[in-house]
């Protein structure tokens, strides 16, 4: 499906190249703006850190751009970049039939609130409330391991991925690192790493390279696009949050050149300065509620927006986008109403990219919250969608012998028969948690109770690992010495 006619595309293009030449982009870092300059842009004599591009140097990288062979460029992502949900890397090659999202996992789904499902209330993010999710991580998903799915909000912030990095270590079999915004945080994370004899390049997971909307990156955010492009392990990954009407124009058209030049001048920057890694990106634009000031990332107005602009920079440039997973609903409380919502975005994603998205990962409130119970129940429908990929169809799975033993049915049928019995746990879905009998409010509570119940069955059983216990006083030594180095 697509929203935008061939017109469309032309009348934005001319727009993109009005805002870049006459407006410009705002960037914190000498060195980026002097490679930019070195290759063509202007840089603008009234406003410090600030650089235009000439139509002609635009042109030049769009036609570059559309050059470029992106048919290996899948290959070239390791580490958790590979997946829709983290890098907004999106398949250059659909799949000949449905494909079912990859089950969801704790990775580095940084939230800023836990919501405690017991209590029913929000809190901000602790770490007895990480360790919860580590140990859920560790029992759910053993083979993919934990991340850093939480912030600690009692620790200092030029600290916490540290202490994030202590946690999982201690309490994870397959510590998968922490979520790093600022660069100065890396050589920290590295010496606990290797205190911990983790040998794991992405242990430092650096976060998605977004603008401060509209057209500017600060110094923060500029180191870590630096770094990005010398290290050589991740693709240039971009993400842009901007809500309409906010700061960002409010018609589509707008929103979409705005996102677009954003875009654009990343992977610029990323071109001029050596990269020749992938170009991926996540737009997760959102409106805004003119009456009630409530912000949401997937109301229609808002899709629309996110998949306008993928289409755009796909037609214009040849790169593929993606619109993000079906997370970040509005909904506060966890419940089958949460993950439907999820999925209903996710299947529109579907619609207007070609590529089914992951559901989500527990995240309730926009993203703020994270939700044990809503893992389970976002999970237990992932695991469903199974049953709608091709399926393998053989002479043996007729049943012919069934029918022949039940005939007409006139004395027997299919409910006691050894088929059935001997197929059924493969042929239905049996979920755990989630209902298939439709809604109800009694529904909807059991199947919370359920989900409630499987969190604490789980959190109770798991042990932590032996292994790693005698190096967490030298982990110890290492943060207070980043304590005083990094936050004065």
């Amino acid at each position: 499906m697509e929203l935008l006619k061939d017109g469309d595309i032309e009348i934005i293009s001319d727009g993109v190249g009005d805002i870049l030449e006459k407006i410009g982009f705002f960037c914190e870092n000498k060195e980026i703006i002097k490679a930019l300059e070195s290759a063509g842009a202007l840089a603008d004599a009234q406003k410090e850190w600030t650089v235009k591009l000439p139509r002609a140097m635009i042109k030049r990288f769009v036609e570059t751009l559309r050059q470029e062979d992106k048919s290996g460029w899948g290959s070239k992502l390791k580490g958790g970049n590979e997946d829709v949900i983290y890098s907004g890397y999106h398949p250059y090659t659909p799949s000949s039939g449905f494909k079912a999202p990859p089950l969801p996992y704790l990775f580095h789904n940084l939230s800023s609130f836990y919501y405690d499902d017991e209590r029913g209330e929000r809190r901000p993010g602790n770490s007895a409330d990480f360790i919860t999710l580590i140990r859920l991580a560790d029992m759910v998903h053993p083979e993919q391991g934990a991340g850093h799915a939480l912030n600690l909000r009692e620790v200092p912030p030029p600290v916490e991925p540290l202490e994030a990095a202590k946690l999982l270590i201690q309490y994870s079999h397959y510590p998968r690192g922490v979520y790093i915004h600022d660069v100065r945080q890396i050589d920290y994370v590295r010496e606990i790493q290797s205190a911990a004899g983790i040998d794991d390049p992405y242990f430092p997971w650096l976060a998605n390279i977004c603008c401060n909307s509209p057209l500017k990156i600060d110094r923060v955010v500029a180191e870590r696009l630096i770094y990005m492009i010398r290290s050589g392990l991740y693709p240039i990954k971009v993400a842009a949050m901007p809500v309409a009407g906010v700061n960002m124009p409010v018609t589509v058209g707008g929103a979409v050149a705005l996102m677009a030049a954003e875009f654009l001048m990343v992977w610029l920057i990323a071109r001029v300065m050596g990269s020749a890694m992938p170009l991926v990106g996540m737009p997760i634009t959102a409106t805004m509620d003119m009456t009630s000031g409530a912000v949401n990332f997937t109301a229609f107005d808002a899709a629309a927006r996110r998949f306008a602009v993928c289409e755009f920079i796909r037609k214009w440039t040849g790169v593929q986008l993606s619109p993000g997973p079906g997370e970040w609903t509005p909904t506060k409380t966890p419940g089958l109403y949460c993950t439907l919502e999820k999925a209903y975005f996710a299947m529109m994603a579907a619609a207007f990219t070609g590529h089914h998205p992951e559901i989500g990962v527990g995240h309730i409130d926009a993203g703020l919250s994270i939700s044990p119970a809503q893992y389970l129940l976002d999970y237990d429908f992932t695991k469903g969608l199974r049953f709608l990929e091709p399926m393998d169809i053989s002479r043996a799975s007729l049943g012919l012998e069934a029918l022949q033993d039940v005939g007409f049915g006139f004395k027997d049928n299919f409910l006691a028969h050894e088929h059935t019995i001997s197929h059924m746990r493969s042929a239905l879905w049996f979920p755990l948690c989630f209902s298939r009998n439709g809604y109800s409010p009694e529904i909807e509570k059991t199947a919370l109770q359920e989900a409630r119940k499987r969190v604490q069955d789980l959190v109770a059983r798991h042990q932590a690992p032996e292994k790693g216990k005698d190096r967490l006083d030298q982990i110890d030594r290492i943060i207070q010495r980043a304590k005083t180095e990094l936050c004065n």
